[in-house]
């Protein structure tokens, strides 16, 4: 059974997979519409992402490559956590169990689940981005990117 949810994307609503919990909006931004919505998903997003993107003026001008490059980031982490996770259990196999094996591996799988959820939520700031930029922002953040802007 699939569950539809909507998307910002130009697709309309996509399939989600039953039993995948829904994404929250992250409370620290405005709704799409509020007059401060940019600058406070600028602000959240900022706080995520790693400190010396502040001083990435291209971030502050376009909010939607800053979440779409985190967005990016945190996909890298899941996959590190993930890599990491299987190297230790793997190490473990037929290793004497130490005391602290099973509180790591839950630490691996915490951060796991972590940064899928902000990565789902930054996501769909992304799409609201996306939309209040207009259909065309990808484009032309990429000929200003060219362009040396």
């Amino acid at each position: 059974m699939n569950v539809i949810t909507t998307s910002a994307s130009d697709e309309g609503p996509r399939p989600r997979p039953a039993g995948r919990p829904s994404v929250r909006w992250p409370g620290a931004v405005r709704r799409p519409g509020a007059a401060d919505f940019e600058q406070s998903a600028k602000d959240w997003l900022f706080d995520l992402a790693p400190a010396r993107w502040r001083h990435e003026q291209v971030f502050h001008r376009n909010p939607l490559e800053l979440a779409s490059m985190l967005r990016l980031h945190l996909d890298t982490q899941v996959v590190a956590l993930q890599a990491g996770l299987k190297a230790l259990r793997t190490a473990l196999v037929g290793a004497p169990r130490r005391p602290d094996d099973a509180e790591t591996i839950d630490a691996y799988l915490r951060e796991q689940a972590w940064a899928r959820a902000v990565r789902d939520q930054v996501r769909l700031v992304e799409d609201a981005l996306h939309l209040a930029c207009g259909p065309t922002a990808r484009k032309r953040v990429a000929r200003n990117l060219v362009n040396g802007a």
